[in-house]
């Protein structure tokens, strides 16, 4: 099995640690932190594929996702491996059974299988995009809320993670939604339902301590028509980056790569870039914080909860994908 904890043994404590350097990085860095990233995401969603035979919300789409972004962008991807990986977790969203039920996956699996699809709808994604919105429906709460699991849940923030879960799912909607036709009229019908209490449940969420919550809350802005409040959340956001250019899981915590990428994608999608002294500053964090293999350093979220300190292959695949998304998505196109 490839394990990134084979990879964290072998390395001196000492190396998971930013190196200093005082000029800031070059695009050219950042594509070729890139392109160190992407061929341990693949490998990585492929020993899981082969090892544990499940999509999970946190595994195979963020490989997805950023191997689809690598592709867009001219970076170097074996395409065969993408589709043959893609098209064995749609199907297996599709499929998958627990109960005699059809899960669609699970909620998170399904939301970030959606938000992997960068390009052109796939046709098998759309025969699969009315199972999502069913299962989506069965599991919104009546107060138009998504629960999260324990994927990404501090002690006692049960509304600040709920909160979050149902922002990636409104996400995920308006990004159904833009496929108008192509969707059943009933798949439609559904979306917009839910997307109207979804939207109605945030109305009432208090700032959060966590970094994504505030990113996402950001996003929400965009997508759905409030720009002005998008700016000011934005102007929020950078206000708590760290010295060292990353940002926290949490609000001034110690940088996080799985975060900073996470910041990198919103500040990509706020049309944020290399001029930008904010994204240069979290390129040189995540550049000097990449090991050789091409992974970061990322302990599993409950390090900020019950268990310090620990690190498992799935976090770091998860962090990983992020810092290369987040890269991706602030790198100007050739």
């Amino acid at each position: 099995m490839f394990t990134v904890s084979l990879l964290l043994a072998a390395l001196p404590s000492a190396e998971l640690a930013p190196s200093p350097r005082a000029a800031e990085v070059t695009a050219a860095e950042v594509r070729t932190a890139i392109e160190r990233g992407l061929p341990y995401l693949e490998k990585s969603s492929a020993a899981w594929r082969s090892d544990r035979k499940c999509v999970t919300c946190h595994q195979v789409p963020f490989a997805i996702w950023a191997l689809t972004e690598g592709k867009a962008r001219g970076f170097k991807v074996d395409g065969t491996k993408l589709d043959d990986l893609t098209a064995w977790a749609f199907d297996f969203c599709a499929t998958n059974e627990n109960k005699n039920e059809r899960t669609g996956g699970f909620h998170l699996t399904s939301v970030f299988m959606i938000l992997s699809q960068t390009g052109p709808a796939r046709a098998d994604a759309l025969k699969v995009y009315p199972l999502f919105e069913t299962f989506f429906a069965k599991r919104q709460k009546p107060d138009g809320s998504w629960r999260e699991g324990r994927q990404i849940r501090i002690q006692g923030a049960q509304r600040e993670a709920d909160d979050a879960d149902t922002m990636w799912t409104l996400l995920a909607i308006k990004r159904l939604e833009q496929l108008g036709d192509k969707l059943p009229a009933e798949t439609r019908k559904g979306l917009t339902a839910e997307r109207i209490k979804a939207l109605t449940f945030l109305k009432d969420a208090k700032p959060g301590k966590r970094i994504d919550w505030l990113l996402l809350r950001v996003l929400i802005a965009k997508e759905y028509g409030t720009p002005a409040r998008a700016k000011e959340l934005l102007r929020e956001l950078l206000a708590e980056q760290n010295h060292d250019g990353g940002w926290g899981y949490v609000r001034a915590g110690d940088s996080y790569a799985h975060t900073t990428g996470e910041v990198l994608y919103c500040l990509g999608l706020m049309g944020m870039g290399e001029s930008d002294a904010s994204v240069r500053k979290a390129w040189k964090y995540l550049v000097q914080s990449q090991q050789c293999e091409g992974w970061w350093h990322c302990p599993t979220r409950e390090t900020f909860s019950t268990k310090p300190d620990k690190v498992h292959d799935p976090s770091v695949h998860w962090g990983t994908a992020w810092a290369t998304i987040g890269l991706m998505q602030t790198l100007p196109n050739k």
